[in-house]
């Protein structure tokens, strides 16, 4: 009987407990449903007002009767350059004077240079709602010392959509893409066996601007429109700092992606290297000959630059993509691994500022992706030889089984084994089908088809169906390589690869309609990176057209690239959405996530790729 009360207690009281606190939490803090969102007369109106105070003219609002709760507040931010020029915050019992308060305070500051004030852009957030932060006893239980302190400050707030109020109607407010911008979201994850579990607020950040935090308040967000289009249309509403996606068509997702190459063109050094990374928010951007550096993604990009040239000749990208791809070449010509295997030259790709022991069959691998691509693009051989050079180098890392060794032990001159690196098999199979596919050299071809058996092998056990890992190279190499290898086990593995990622991908839940079409950790406490629904994509295009190829098509993966395709299309920053943004070049830069305002090279690469390739699926598909 007592062992029975034991069970009993330990399967009912915890449940209980956390039933408790999901009613004490939805009750004193749910965010109470917003009101709609002002309409495009309104934010017009609003911008108007706003407009003439920062000439210093005075304009009343017209029509702006609506009521606020609790006196708004009401944000104004006017942004030049990516820098807060001006900022104020309005309050009344109605819209109109809460717009007239924020009027009177732009007037009574500085005025702007006059080409400053016409160029410049005003943000507006309309609190709307507010709802308590989670102080109590609820949240209080979160900190016992089993688990992390800061978890208690994943709870309060939905990143990206709520701003923080302090105590006191005077105190200082914080709206939500100012928590943004000023990195008060710790992207850390405050549990380190849930890496998705990741913003929170910064407290000491936060601790700085206001003192004693107190509540938390959603806004209804909108932007002036840039001033070369200000004249097309209302202010544009925003969503986590997002202007509304264009219409997925494949003119867009072309336009997208051509872009995307032109940021990274605009971050491409004189020497032929990348800045890696930008940061939209500070503007700060690395240097190309120092610091974080990866060269397989530097030839992922330059792979990525030489499929919109092949896709839209535009001549503007030629130069730069062969600047970038000297860089590799000067890579191979200094490297310490050029042999002779079979009689025959070999080299890889090495940078000496990078890996200090070893080379990766990754930078070799992309690279002869990238350079299979320029010649494909422009029918210039110049670096066949090259090419050739390293696949030899790839044939020769390939093991009896199909498998690679994914390091060169550079000081021992001999092949590291037992350092296993993701991604680079799939890399690897995909230079050899890029490399059959323009030489037809049936060498390539068998080894393309061992390295793809041996990777889909892999999975061949009990749970094999239930996971993947990040296999997105493979299926992007078993398209390639048809249909000189056709193989149902490839398009079985793909078709499920693309089943298993359709379980990840966000639908239209309510406040995250914004995450639709993404991958991985949708949360209100966990958001989705970009880079997946760009790879994934690409994987599910290759999954896709390998269905098209040989009669089996599955709609379900065309309607899983159409809706990531739309989210990529909404991420992507363009000029209505560039007011925050600092650094110049910024426009068609892709973030790391909806709160996460780095822009590296491979996010833009992978999300490019798959938004051309995705033109390329709605090309094909019959016209309504």
């Amino acid at each position: 009987m007592k062992r029975r009360t034991q069970l009993a207690l330990v399967w009912i009281v915890p449940p209980a407990i956390f039933a408790l606190a999901t009613w004490h939490v939805q009750r004193h803090y749910a965010m109470p449903e917003p009101p709609a969102r002002l309409d495009d007369a309104a934010r017009t109106e609003v911008v108007r007002v706003l407009r003439a105070a920062i000439a210093h003219a005075d304009a009343a609002p017209k029509h702006l009767d609506r009521a606020l709760d609790d006196r708004g507040p009401l944000i104004v931010t006017v942004w030049r350059d990516g820098a807060r020029a001006m900022r104020a915050v309005g309050r009344g019992d109605t819209l109109g004077a809460a717009v007239t308060d924020a009027a009177a305070q732009l007037r009574a500051q500085p005025p702007l240079p006059a080409a400053d004030a016409l160029a410049s852009r005003i943000e507006v957030d309309l609190a709307v709602a507010r709802a308590p932060l989670g102080d109590d006893w609820v949240f209080a239980a979160f900190r016992f010392p089993a688990m992390s302190a800061e978890l208690a400050d994943t709870a309060p707030i939905h990143p990206g959509l709520d701003g923080i109020g302090g105590a006191g109607d005077d105190a200082a407010l914080l709206a939500p893409g100012e928590l943004v911008t000023e990195d008060m979201i710790d992207r850390q994850s405050a549990v380190p066996l849930l890496p998705g579990l990741t913003p929170g607020l910064d407290r000491r950040k936060l601790a700085q601007v206001i003192a004693r935090p107190a509540f938390r308040f959603r806004t209804d967000t909108f932007v002036e429109r840039p001033l070369a289009t200000r004249g097309d249309g209302a202010p544009i509403p925003l969503v986590r700092g997002a202007p509304p996606a264009p219409p997925v068509t494949a003119e867009n997702l072309r336009t997208a992606a051509e872009n995307g190459a032109r940021y990274l063109v605009a971050h491409l050094g004189p020497d032929g290297r990348y800045v890696y990374e930008h940061d939209l928010a500070s503007g700060r951007r690395t240097d190309p000959r120092a610091g974080n550096y990866s060269i397989p993604r530097h030839a992922g990009v330059t792979y990525f630059l030489a499929q919109v040239y092949r896709a839209t000749g535009e001549p503007w990208l030629r130069e730069p993509i062969e600047r970038a791809a000297s860089n590799l070449e000067h890579l191979v010509e200094a490297g310490p691994c050029k042999r002779t295997i079979d009689g025959e030259p070999a080299a890889c790709v090495y940078d000496p500022r990078l890996d200090r022991e070893g080379a990766s069959l990754g930078s070799s691998a992309l690279t002869v992706v990238a350079l299979v691509e320029y010649e494909r693009a422009t029918q210039d051989a110049r670096y066949r030889p090259l090419a050739e050079e390293l696949t030899r180098w790839i044939l020769w890392m390939q093991r009896d089984d199909g498998s690679f060794t994914h390091v060169y032990d550079v000081e021992h001159g001999a092949k590291k084994d037992g350092v296993t690196m993701l991604y680079f098999s799939g890399e690897a199979a995909l230079a050899l089908a890029r490399m059959y596919e323009l030489t037809h050299d049936a060498r390539y071809a068998h080894a393309a088809e061992r390295a793809l058996d041996w990777n889909i092998a892999w999975y061949d056990f009990f749970l094999g169906g239930f996971f993947y890992g990040e296999e997105h190279w493979t299926c992007i190499a078993a398209e390639a390589i048809w249909p000189a290898v056709d193989k149902d086990a490839y398009q079985d593995f793909c078709d499920g690869y693309g089943a298993f990622l359709r379980d990840q991908q966000a639908g239209d839940a309510h406040d995250q309609e914004d995450f639709a079409g993404s991958y991985n950790e949708a949360s209100p406490f966990g958001m989705p990176p970009n880079t997946p629904a760009g790879s994934r994509t690409e994987a599910m295009i290759s999954a896709y057209l390998l269905g098209v190829h040989r009669k089996h098509p599955d709609l379900r993966i065309k309607d899983q690239i159409i809706r990531a395709a739309a989210y990529l299309l909404a991420q992507q920053v363009t000029p209505d959405g560039d007011f925050a943004a600092k650094g110049g070049d910024v426009d068609g830069g892709m973030p790391g996530s909806p709160i996460d305002r780095t822009v590296r090279i491979d996010y833009v690469q992978h999300t490019g790729s798959a938004m051309l390739r995705a033109a390329e699926i709605l090309d094909q598909s019959p016209r309504p």
